[in-house]
């Protein structure tokens, strides 16, 4: 997908999917909940489909609307089918984590598979949580998948996870926890990374009725509830509206979401801040931002690094553009990028060295120099195969890139996919 360069600054209303982390967390509280439940504007992507898909493997009843726009879930209060189970999740992640978790409720042996990079995501510390409760897990090659799990009769009421791997071993937990007989102490050893994720789940259980008592991120206590059914609507996608945010930071111009804004409890809103820091005005009421970039896309350098632990998501979006700020930018807190669809710290610092951007790479930061030259004109042959290494963030971060030099190429773009099956249809009507 060859990406052409913007002329003017843009001005474009964005209809964002819906949110995959809500939809997918709405998904599993949905299912754990007792009656129908209503899901309204769910993001349609692979990840979602694979978690319906999963979910039906478990005997859940879940019909979709013919345009996507609504899926009608018959939750059974925890309850599941019979039997040996196995469940295909493709490449999703959060889908892993959330399913292992829900695993732990069945006694029989329920199977895990993936294909290509998740199968080297690393599951360990929540597959030792599960066997803390009482289960029983196998895995090969360090927790990676695929993975079985057999649920225990008679479930512990505390478990012990490191925070610095994932949130999402605890959004998992959080998850199953109210429906465990004595509830469920969970208690955080170090640091608790990406806890704006953390603060979702928390988020849309409560929408379920569900109370969590948390101590200042360092342990949660969850007493025994049940999950109510209801109607439920979801709110656009951050981590989405963070390419087009970044679109008008670079071009000038303005972005309007016209279903996403200061209500929203999602981590990656913060990437609008960072975008104000770069010279951008933002604009929210409760369900609408307008984001404006600076005359001309003259963005401007800022003093020290910029720390993107709570916006993991995001962090992409801003390495990508990060040529185009003056100077060289610093981008830290990063290390669980290495553990994503591909390592979002050194696979983006290869691809930018093929445009002759200077890189440095950490554990958990990236220093970008800026991009010398001309950034708004190249010659066509200086056409450049940008990788996406399978991973649909690469993808779009770099297509953003790709809108002011206009000589990207974006390798296997389909991959968008995953989480924004529409991404190349919406990014052509800006343009």
């Amino acid at each position: 997908m060859l990406v052409n360069t913007f002329r003017n600054s843009i001005n474009a209303f964005i209809d964002l999917p819906g949110s995959k982390s809500i939809t997918l967390r709405n998904l599993v509280l949905a299912a754990l909940a007792e009656g129908t439940t209503e899901i309204a504007s769910p993001c349609d992507c692979d990840d979602t489909r694979e978690m319906v898909e999963c979910l039906g493997d478990l005997g859940i009843s879940i019909e979709t609307s013919e345009d996507y726009r609504t899926l009608t879930v018959e939750g059974k209060g925890g309850r599941f089918s019979n039997g040996p189970v196995t469940l295909g999740l493709g490449l999703s992640g959060t889908s892993a984590r959330f399913l292992i978790a829900l695993s732990a409720l069945r006694t029989e042996e329920t199977r895990l598979v993936g294909r290509g990079s998740l199968n080297e995501r690393p599951n360990l510390p929540l597959l030792d949580a599960v066997e803390q409760l009482g289960g029983a897990t196998e895995a090969a090659n360090g927790g990676c998948l695929p993975v079985s799990i057999r649920g225990p009769g008679t479930f512990r009421r505390s478990v012990r996870m490191k925070g610095d791997v994932s949130s999402q071993f605890f959004s998992a937990l959080l998850q199953i926890a109210p429906l465990l007989p004595d509830g469920l102490d969970i208690q955080v050893e170090g640091h608790l990374v990406s806890r704006p994720y953390v603060d979702i789940t928390l988020d849309e259980m409560r929408k379920f009725g569900v109370e969590v008592a948390n101590r200042d991120y360092r342990g949660f206590d969850v007493a025994p509830q049940q999950y109510r059914a209801g109607s439920r609507s979801v709110e656009g996608d951050a981590s989405a509206g963070s390419y087009f945010a970044a679109l008008a930071l670079i071009h000038g111009g303005s972005v309007v979401f016209e279903n996403l804004g200061s209500a929203s409890r999602q981590g990656d809103m913060r990437f609008l801040s960072v975008c104000e820091s770069l010279g951008a005005r933002v604009q929210m009421e409760d369900q609408k931002s307008v984001i404006a970039g600076p005359d001309a896309g003259h963005v401007t350098p800022v003093d020290g690094a910029i720390d993107c632990a709570d916006i993991p998501d995001a962090a992409l979006t801003l390495i990508a553009i990060s040529p185009l700020i003056p100077g060289s930018t610093r981008i830290t807190g990063i290390g669980t990028l290495k553990k994503k669809e591909c390592d979002r710290i050194e696979c983006p610092a290869t691809e930018l060295r093929k445009i002759g951007i200077e890189v440095k790479t950490g554990p958990d930061y990236i220093e970008i120099g800026e991009l010398p030259g001309n950034t708004t004109a190249r010659r066509t042959e200086d056409t450049v195969d940008i990788e996406t290494y399978h991973d649909h963030r690469m993808a779009m971060s770099f297509a953003v890139l790709g809108t002011r030099l206009g000589n990207l190429n974006i390798l296997d773009p389909d991959v968008v996919g995953k989480t924004y099956p529409r991404f190349w249809e919406d990014l052509a009507q800006i343009h």
